[in-house]
C-alpha cells in the first residue's frame, strides 16, 4: 500500500470513526479495540491510527499510554465551558447565516423535516447526527470557515455525546425552525437571540444534572 493510499484510507477511516461517535454507536469512554475497528472498516492498522490522530486533534479520543484509544469523556465542568463558548459564538454564525446574500437554505429545511420524524420516532442515534448537521449546515451558510473548520464541530459533538439532546428533542426540533425562520426572514438580530438561547440548552440541563449530583 503506497503512502497516498494510506493518506486516503486515513480520511476514510477519521470520517467512519467519527460519524460512529457523533450518532453514539461510540460511547464516551469507550476503548477503541484496534483489530476489531480495523475490521470493521476494512483496512489496516496504520491508517486506523492515522484516524485515531485527526480524532485527538479535534478532542474526540484520548490515548493514554501503553493502555491505548478511548473516546473521550468530557468531566461536566469541561461540558459547561464548551457551552459558554458555543452560546457565544454559535449565535454569531447564526446572526451571519441570516445576513448572507446567498444562502441556499435547502440542505437545512431537509434536515429539519428527517430531525422530526426522528423525534417521532425516538431514534437517538438520528437525533444525534442530524442535531449536528443541522447546527454545522448553519455554519457553513454563514459563509464563517474559522466557525465551521476549528470550533463547532467538536463542540456540538462533544455536547450530544453527552446525551442533553435527548432530554428535550420535541423542544429543540421546535427551536430550530424558529431559527432556520429568522435565517430564512434575514433578521439577524433575531437569530442570534434565538440561537443563543437554544445554545444555553445543554448549559441549563448540566447544571441541573450537577445539582443533583450534589445533593
Amino acid at each position: 500500500m503506497n503512502q497516498i493510499e494510506t493518506e486516503v484510507l486515513g480520511i476514510k477511516a477519521y470520517r467512519a470513526l467519527r460519524t460512529m461517535i457523533i450518532n453514539g454507536e461510540l460511547q464516551p469512554g469507550q476503548k477503541l479495540i484496534q483489530d476489531d475497528l480495523a475490521n470493521h472498516l476494512g483496512i489496516s492498522r496504520t491508517p486506523l491510527l492515522a484516524a485515531f490522530s485527526k480524532l485527538e486533534q479535534e478532542n474526540l479520543v484520548i490515548t493514554i499510554p501503553r493502555r491505548g484509544a478511548y473516546v473521550r469523556q468530557y468531566s461536566n465542568k469541561e461540558l459547561l465551558d464548551l457551552c459558554n463558548i458555543r452560546m457565544r459564538l454559535e449565535s454569531l454564525g447564526a446572526r451571519e447565516a441570516a445576513l448572507s446574500e446567498t444562502k441556499d437554505l435547502s440542505n437545512l429545511e431537509s434536515t429539519l423535516k428527517k430531525f422530526d420524524r426522528a423525534v417521532k420516532k425516538k431514534n437517538e442515534s438520528q437525533l444525534k447526527q442530524l442535531d449536528y448537521d443541522f447546527h454545522m449546515e448553519i455554519m457553513r451558510i454563514s459563509g464563517n470557515i474559522f466557525l465551521f473548520d476549528m470550533i463547532f464541530p467538536h463542540i456540538i459533538i462533544a455536547l450530544n455525546m453527552s446525551g442533553v439532546i435527548m432530554n428535550y428533542p420535541e423542544r429543540s426540533r421546535d427551536e430550530h425552525y424558529e431559527i432556520l425562520e429568522s435565517i430564512k426572514a434575514g433578521d439577524a438580530d433575531k437569530a442570534d437571540a434565538l440561537m443563543f438561547i437554544h445554545a444555553s440548552r445543554p448549559s441549563e440541563y448540566l447544571k441541573s444534572k450537577e445539582k443533583s449530583l450534589e445533593r
